[in-house]
């Protein structure tokens, strides 16, 4: 007997694209990168000009309509503190609802803070580091590495493995990922597996349409997107 293939409703899968574009392009303004026109290059170590909180607070001053809907979503599943396009993808991929195509992990702070001053001269050589990703609560971190990403902001690798030094031996667990790593779904449920496993949380198991909805969802944030 044939099996009848996994589609999505057409309404559901736009409604859902939307809000992913809304959410990067949030992430964007609320990062510290912007996109440049076709053929220009991205801008890096700008100041962001919005915050997740000040969406939710425009939209909910807005009343009830389909746009501070969409904006509350929006507010809800975007990041602050973004620093490049695949931060953002990354962010999303890893965090947004199973239902939207997501993996559905606990949320991460992006390029957070964390303070070792304490430790500096012994353990750390500077008073403050910030992780790409950080589940705090979790004494998680994940970096993402990236020689484009590094030449264009003036980081090299040294800095890169200095600071995972001194988280890990601060007692976080570091992971890292690389541009390969998220050019395959493969590679990136890997990861989110990994990830999960060091947060406690398992991940939720797709349905047809899920597993779908995560090909399209992959497929709308990774292939524009640059290190």
């Amino acid at each position: 007997m044939n099996e009848r293939p996994t589609v999505d409703h057409p309404l559901v899968r736009e409604h859902e694209r939307r809000i992913v574009a809304a959410a990067v392009l949030a992430c964007e303004f609320a990062g510290t990168y912007r996109l440049g026109a076709p053929g220009e290059k991205t801008l890096y170590h700008v100041p962001a000009i919005m915050t997740m909180e000040g969406l939710a607070a425009m939209a909910e001053s807005a009343g009830h309509n389909t746009a501070a809907s969409r904006a509350r979503i929006v507010a809800d599943v975007a990041f602050d503190g973004s620093a490049s396009p695949m931060e953002t993808a990354l962010a999303l991929l890893l965090t947004l609802p199973v239902d939207y195509g997501g993996f559905g992990l606990v949320r991460p702070r992006l390029n957070a803070s964390i303070d070792v001053s304490a430790h500096r001269g012994i353990l750390a050589d500077v008073d403050q580091v910030s992780p790409d990703y950080l589940w705090l609560d979790h004494g998680v971190a994940l970096e993402y590495d990236s020689a484009e990403f590094h030449a264009a902001v003036g980081r090299d690798a040294r800095s890169d493995a200095v600071r995972a030094n001194i988280l890990t031996s601060l007692g976080y667990r570091v992971f890292r990922v690389t541009p390969r790593v998220v050019r395959s779904l493969a590679d990136v449920e890997l990861l989110a597996r990994q990830l999960a496993c060091a947060l406690g949380t398992p991940l939720e198991e797709p349905s047809d349409v899920q597993a779908l909805r995560r090909r399209c969802l992959y497929a709308q944030l990774m292939p524009s997107r640059n290190a």
